[in-house]
């Protein structure tokens, strides 16, 4: 998981001179502020990277599998 989320695709607000928006749920980057979770539950990236993290979880080694022992180990 990554600490920040700011690989997201971002549009212009019009009325400010600096600001800018999530393309997909519109929250600005200022309350987004990195995070994941600020984005819109329905947002199209949020979705997207939820099930990305969710599938890294899943092949990450777990740490019974080090534990055990392996044929080419030599007492």
């Amino acid at each position: 998981m990554k600490p920040f989320y700011i690989d997201y695709p971002q549009e212009k607000i019009e009325e400010h001179q600096h600001a800018y928006r999530c393309a997909h749920c519109k929250i600005p980057t200022t309350i987004i502020f990195g995070l994941l979770e600020n984005h819109a539950e329905d947002c199209a990236y949020r979705t997207q990277q939820s099930k990305w993290t969710q599938l890294a979880a899943k092949l990450k080694p777990h740490k019974e599998h080090f534990d055990e022992p392996h044929a080419d180990e030599v007492d």
